[in-house]
């Protein structure tokens, strides 16, 4: 089971869910992709926060509409930042940093930043599942439940693999058949 697949078993994380699923998924295969869909999924987690808690939301109306979407603003702002420590915070400032750098850099990112950027984003999600979720479960990240792709090698072993236990099947209904002709 994948980190943040608990995600989509809950209707209330609808909105964010899928971008982190996607998020985690996508670092076999890019992990300059995998840093963006973070960004991505940071950003529409902190907006469902602000539109979840009525103080953050009602803050978040008076902001200028240049600010009210901004990233930098949302995760900076006194009451989120209070809400959420600082530390957590700062996890939150990475991938944003990290991701700008992606988006707008072509920074070439390594396995361990996209598993950084991964990390912290399940904190974030872990945090946002204790303070708002119904069925809250502590959870922590796991690099060994990332999704990765089956190398081609050993897709061709277990194909040999169940090539061989249906050869040794056949043969042992043959001799427990009785049936020696048939061998």
């Amino acid at each position: 089971m994948a980190n943040f697949s608990f995600l989509a078993d809950n209707a209330d994380y609808r909105s964010f869910a899928k971008d982190c699923i996607d998020a985690e998924e996508s670092l076999q295969n890019s992990y300059d992709s995998c840093v963006k869909l973070v960004r991505t999924a940071v950003d529409a987690a902190i907006k469902w926060v602000y539109d979840k808690d009525k103080n953050l939301s009602a803050q978040r109306k008076k902001m200028p509409p240049a600010k009210k979407d901004n990233l930098f603003d949302l995760i900076a702002n006194p009451s989120f930042e209070q809400m959420i420590g600082k530390g957590l915070a700062g996890k939150l400032h990475y991938c944003r940093k990290a991701g700008n750098e992606a988006i707008h850099n072509a920074k070439e990112f390594t396995v361990e930043e996209g598993v950084q950027c991964l990390s912290n984003l399940f904190d974030f999600v872990q945090w946002i599942d204790r303070r708002y979720g119904k069925n809250f479960k502590p959870r922590t990240f796991d690099t060994d439940e990332i999704p990765a792709k089956e190398s081609t090698f050993k897709k061709v072993l277990k194909g040999v693999g169940l090539v061989a236990v249906g050869v040794i099947g056949t043969l042992a209904a043959v001799i427990l058949s009785g049936d020696k002709d048939k061998g």
